[in-house]
């Protein structure tokens, strides 16, 4: 009797993906035909300002069209929606969205959250006969953004050493702050370089640097990135040698780095602990499942066994969290 209902399953899960891998190909061939439009308007835009027949209503109808495009979805439908209903909670998930270092919109990460949560209502449905936690499975892509941006903060800590001893050898060259920065984003790899090349661009647009540095922080929101943020605008402002300064904090960043690393070898193994805590037990009831199904599948059928299927994700997910508080230290 499973045997069918797992192959519909699969089959249906098939589907699912081909219907996003086909939207996620659909929306990138939008979004270049877009990107070039607006390099097109831009190029339209610099020889209307440069003409001496330019009028102002062509230019303020270049200006019209070069705005930041701040659409939640590519589909008219889709964005009307979530404007509707999302308003002050899409910026957010935009700046979740962009932390994480993914290249989609929130519709495309709604739409993932839906097929996701579908996907595991189904599965668990037919399976252990519990839709509320399938359903529940949608929260996945949102732990996954969380993951990454986690991920990618980490890796941004890791280069900042050696780019900032890049811009402390820059200003002693006799380079100026924003040559120093433009030389760091062309030389260093995502995620720093991506982020300091925002901020040139940012610069270019007329910000100040203190107002793109200050955005640098907000995007990457680790006390490390603070502090040299802080510096430049203080010594911007104030004056100082810019280079000892940045050279202090590449120091106190490998510091911090090692003692990081210290504390995650020593945590190590309750780290394990608590990944083992959560995969034993549902590992071992799939097990059983599979060897007595006649048994223990009475838990998936019954109002009791429901209730204490329900109770023990509830108890393993709170000594994974008290696990994970304890072993967390600030340095």
């Amino acid at each position: 009797m499973l045997v069918p209902l797992f192959f519909s399953a699969i089959g249906f899960l098939a589907v699912i993906m081909f219907c996003i891998v086909f939207y996620l190909a659909w929306q990138k061939m939008q979004d270049k035909k877009i990107q070039d439009q607006r390099v097109k308007q831009a190029t339209e835009a610099k020889e209307q300002f440069f003409s001496e027949d330019s009028t102002n209503k062509n230019q303020e109808g270049s200006e019209t069209g070069l705005r930041k495009d701040s659409r939640i979805s590519s589909i008219p439908l889709l964005n009307t929606i979530f404007s509707t209903f999302l308003k002050k909670n899409a910026k957010s998930l935009i700046n979740l969205i962009e932390q994480s270092g993914l290249k989609i919109k929130i519709g495309e990460f709604l739409l993932l959250t839906f097929f996701v949560g579908l996907a595991g209502l189904i599965l668990v449905s037919v399976f252990f006969h519990i839709p509320v936690i399938g359903f529940g499975i949608a929260i996945i892509p949102y732990f996954v953004l969380n993951f990454l941006k986690e991920k990618r903060t980490a890796d941004f800590v890791k280069q900042m050493p050696q780019a900032l001893d890049l811009i402390s050898s820059d200003l002693r060259a006799g380079l100026d702050v924003q040559a120093a920065l433009k030389h760091l984003a062309d030389e260093f790899p995502a995620p720093i370089g991506e982020e300091f090349g925002k901020v040139i661009v940012e610069i270019n647009l007329g910000f100040p640097i203190s107002d793109a540095l200050n955005n640098l922080a907000k995007r990457i929101n680790t006390m490390d990135v603070q502090i040299l943020c802080t510096g430049i605008i203080i010594n911007r402002e104030l004056g100082g040698n810019l280079a000892e300064l940045t050279l202090s904090i590449g120091n106190t960043v490998r510091e911090r780095f090692r003692l990081k690393g210290m504390i995650k070898a020593l945590t190590a193994e309750n780290q394990g602990s608590a990944i083992l805590l959560m995969v034993l037990p549902v590992g071992l009831y799939i097990l059983l499942n599979i060897l007595a199904p006649g048994v223990y599948n009475s838990f998936a059928t019954d109002p009791l066994g429901k209730m204490i299927l329900i109770g023990c994700v509830v108890s393993m997910t709170f000594g994974y969290l008290v696990i994970q508080k304890i072993t967390k230290l600030e340095v």
